[in-house]
Parts: structure tokens; C-alpha cells; sequence
């Protein structure tokens, strides 16, 4: 089995549109033709509507962004999104574009006899062929391919020679026009008749050639003699030097005056387009400045209306911050709030709160409020890290407060029920348990009238407590080195 020849270099993409339909050998089909510049397919591509095109059409089509196919338009079979071409929708239709290139082909430049298949064509023979005809990049003209060097070297006009005497490069057409300035053009002296001087050396020539005979420099003034170019500069005519000279001084004196006036009528010129320039740009400023001010009297309305909005938005997010930070508060009571009766108090970074308080920074902390039962009595605690009283400097002063209750008018007066407080051992379990029940004589244990009762003091202890609560103290030095405080 015969192996297949390689496709030709970056076989999915294409420069060029499709085939010319000449080059076809046999009767030409549809299916082979590209639907946008309707020449047989080169690289084909397949869209998500059916329809082929040439790689390179399909490109230049959907370049400029997404398509409507027109051959689904002119078929009436258009519908979205199916019919739209755009970048990524189509596909590189390999059957399609093997049966192309096995098409019978024929070279469709005159007297050329080659025959073969497209691909053979596009791949050896397309850009290759000796009758094809192509423009000179010089002239432009249309030659064939196989005539290019002889034309470019003998026909084209725009071809570039070397010049025979300076060697320097010129166009063609320009030959005339290289000889009359060529420095190494030979040149012949019309006095003593000497050949092939270089015109880049004859005028020195000239100036030392005995027989080379010019007219006076003064025949501007009279003089119609001839004189040897080597005795130019003699005093042969002394009478046209004096008018010469005459001469020079009235036409420097005339070329002065008229610079003058040329001078004037440039600055009068000058003048009248600065005055029309500053005029115009007078009523350009004062056209401006009217509408500046109209705009600035717009933009202090603005102003204020914008203060205004922005002083009642600065109200209203003081409003919510306030708001937000009672709701926090509100939150974080009701997270730690039980209503068991059972409070566990976890006091955190002991040793920096301790040391707040025996500086008198924060010498007391109040816990969150907890409940009996959900409408029962409503209490907190309140400890000194340094001791209140008698214990300050020495105890931990623990006092166990009634507080006003949203329910106080459902519940039995004065408080009478039992307090257990519990100092939690952390390392060998071995807790400390009091308890007491409430002196119902006590303005402690009566129903509040402002926002909590006077405070009891239950114990005094550096621990963790039950009421039932139990309050978790972390951090705390052992056990044997506190006492009890009398109440």
C-alpha cells in the first residue's frame, strides 16, 4: 500500500482562500465548495450548523467578533445559537478536506501542462509553477514567473544599476539625471581639450588651464572681454572694479531698506493677529468666567444638599451604631445567660485582670445574668480579684446579687433560696463546697426597686463557684495558700 504524502506545513491553519474552481479536473460539486468566497475548500472547517468554509475565510468572518452564517439565511434554515459562527464553534473537518485534496487537478496557467491532485498542487506545484504570472515588486508590472530575473535585470525601469564610473547605486530612470552629477563623470576641457577629467577635479582644472578663457567677472558692469581663467583675479579693468564696488554698496544699501520694510510689515502683521488673538480671547474668557460662576453657584447648591444628606447619614449611622452595640451586648448576655439555676463562670487571662485590679484599674467584674428558670429570679455575681474589705490584698471577695427581673411581680419576695457556691480544684479535683441560705431581713434579698439589691457578700475565695454556680477560674495559684474571708 502506497503511503500518503504529508500534508503541507500548519495543515489546520491557511493565509489564503480556497482554491480556484479552474484548477478542477472533473465536474465540480456543492459539498466541495467554501459557502463565503465559493471556491473549492482549503483546510476546511465545519460549523456547529453543518455548513464548510475555508480556515481562512471562517477566520477573517468571525474576527470582528460572532456571525450570522449566511448560507443558513439563504437556505431559511437559520436558528440561534446553532447558526451563529463565532471563535471555538467550529471544527477542522478532516474527511472533508481529504476528499478535496484528492480531487483531480490541473495547473490553470496558460501553456503549463501539469496535472496531478489539489494536494500535490498546493503543496509543489501552487507557488511553484514557472507560467504563473505575478507583479514586479519594483514596477509592478505582471510577468511570469520564469522570466523574473531576465526582466529584472534588462526590462524593469525601476531597476537599480551601479553606476560605471562612481559605482554608486541608481535607479534606471534616473540615469540622465546620475550623469549630471556623477563626481567621477568624465569631463572634457574646452580650452586645451584634455579628455576624461573627473568633474569632482575639473573646476580646479579650469582654474590653472592657460587656454581655458572666461568673461570678465565685471561684464555685469560693461566688460566684454575674455580673459585666461589663470590671470582672473589681474587689475585689467580697474574702472569696472570702481563701478562694481559703486554697485555693491546701492544694492546693499536698497537690500537694507527693503529688509526694514519687510520687517515692519511682518511686525504690523504680528500686531494686528495679537490684537484679534487677545480679542478673542477676551470674550473667550468672559464667556467662560460667566459660566464658571453659573457653575459654582450649581456646585455650592450641591454642596450643601450633599452636607446636609451626609450630616443626617452621619445621625443615622450613629443611631445604628448605638443599635448594633446594644444588640452585641444584648447577644453576648443572652449567649452566656442560663435559666437552671446553674452558672459556670470561666474568668479568662486571670493574671493580667489581677494585675488591672491591684492597680486600680479594674479592681471589680460583674458576670452575665442568669435565671432560676426561664421566669424565675435574675442574678449575677460580682468578684474582686484583690479582695474588697478586709480581704483586699490578701482574698479574692466573691458577692452574689439579686437583680430586676422582667418577671419580679410572678415570684415569691424576699429571696429565700439556697446558694451553693463550689471552688473548682482544676489539678487534683479536690473542690471547695459552701453554701448558705439568704437573711430574708436583709435589703439583699428583697425585690428590687432600681436595677439589682444591695450585694452579699457569700465568700471570699480566689476559685471557681456554684450557686448552683460554677465559675471557672484559669490560672489561679493552689488552693493552700487561700482563706476564707468573713462576710
Amino acid at each position: 500500500m502506497a503511503t500518503q504524502e504529508p500534508s503541507p506545513p500548519s495543515s489546520m491553519e491557511s493565509n489564503k482562500p480556497g482554491f480556484p474552481k479552474k484548477i478542477l479536473a472533473n465536474k465540480l460539486e456543492d459539498k466541495h465548495l467554501c459557502n463565503c468566497c465559493h471556491n473549492l475548500l482549503r483546510r476546511p472547517f465545519q460549523a456547529q450548523c453543518g455548513h464548510r468554509f475555508c480556515s481562512y475565510c471562517f477566520n477573517m468572518t468571525v474576527r470582528d467578533g460572532p456571525q450570522k452564517c449566511n448560507a443558513c439565511i439563504k437556505e431559511d434554515i437559520f436558528e440561534e445559537p446553532t447558526s451563529i459562527l463565532k471563535q471555538g464553534c467550529a471544527f477542522p473537518d478532516n474527511a472533508a478536506r481529504r476528499e478535496v485534496e484528492n480531487l483531480s487537478a490541473i495547473c490553470i496557467n496558460e501553456g503549463c501542462t501539469w496535472k496531478g491532485n489539489i494536494k500535490e498542487y498546493e503543496l509543489s506545484h501552487e507557488e511553484k509553477c514557472e507560467f504563473m504570472i505575478i507583479p514586479c515588486p519594483s514596477c509592478k508590472e505582471r510577468i511570469r514567473f520564469n522570466e523574473q530575473e531576465r526582466h529584472n535585470e534588462r526590462e524593469c525601469p525601476e531597476r537599480t544599476l551601479n553606476c560605471k564610473y562612481c559605482k554608486e547605486p541608481f535607479h534606471f530612470k534616473n540615469i540622465k539625471a546620475h550623469d549630471e552629477i556623477c563626481p567621477k563623470y568624465p569631463m572634457i576641457c574646452e580650452g586645451c581639450a584634455k579628455k576624461k577629467i573627473p568633474r569632482e577635479k575639473y573646476v580646479d582644472h579650469i582654474k590653472f588651464c592657460s587656454k581655458f578663457r572666461t568673461p570678465c567677472r565685471f561684464h555685469v558692469v560693461g566688460c566684454d572681454m575674455s580673459v585666461s581663467s589663470f590671470f582672473i583675479f589681474s587689475e585689467l579693468c580697474s574702472v569696472g572694479a570702481a563701478l562694481e564696488l559703486q554697485l555693491h554698496s546701492e544694492k546693499t544699501k536698497v537690500a537694507e531698506l527693503g529688509r526694514r520694510c519687510t520687517d515692519l510689515e511682518v511686525k504690523v502683521g504680528t500686531f494686528e493677529n495679537v490684537v484679534c488673538v487677545l480679542n478673542r480671547e477676551v470674550e473667550r474668557f468672559t464667556t467662560t468666567m460667566e459660566a464658571g460662576n453659573r457653575q459654582h453657584r450649581l456646585d455650592q447648591d450641591k454642596i450643601e444638599a450633599l452636607s446636609n444628606k451626609v450630616r443626617q447619614l452621619e445621625r443615622t449611622v450613629g443611631l445604628k451604631d448605638l443599635t448594633v452595640a446594644e444588640m452585641e451586648g444584648r447577644l453576648r448576655e443572652m449567649s452566656a445567660t442560663t435559666f437552671d439555676g446553674v452558672f459556670v463562670w470561666r474568668i479568662s487571662d486571670f493574671t493580667k485582670k489581677r494585675q488591672d485590679a491591684i492597680a486600680g484599674r479594674a479592681p471589680a467584674m460583674f458576670s452575665p445574668a442568669f435565671y432560676t428558670s426561664k421566669y424565675g429570679y435574675k442574678m449575677c455575681l460580682r468578684i474582686y480579684l484583690n479582695g474588697d474589705g478586709t480581704g483586699r490584698g490578701s482574698h479574692l471577695s466573691l458577692f452574689f446579687v439579686v437583680m430586676r427581673g422582667l418577671s419580679d411581680a410572678l415570684l415569691k419576695w424576699p429571696f429565700n433560696q439556697k446558694v451553693t457556691l463550689m471552688l473548682l480544684d482544676q489539678s487534683s479535683r479536690e473542690h471547695i463546697i459552701d453554701a448558705f441560705r439568704p437573711d430574708i431581713t436583709s435589703s439583699s434579698f428583697q425585690r428590687p426597686n432600681m436595677g439589682i439589691c444591695l450585694p452579699f457578700c457569700a465568700n471570699c475565695m480566689p476559685a471557681t463557684f456554684y450557686w448552683p454556680v460554677r465559675v471557672e477560674v484559669l490560672s489561679l495559684p493552689s488552693l493552700s495558700c487561700w482563706r476564707a474571708l468573713p462576710c
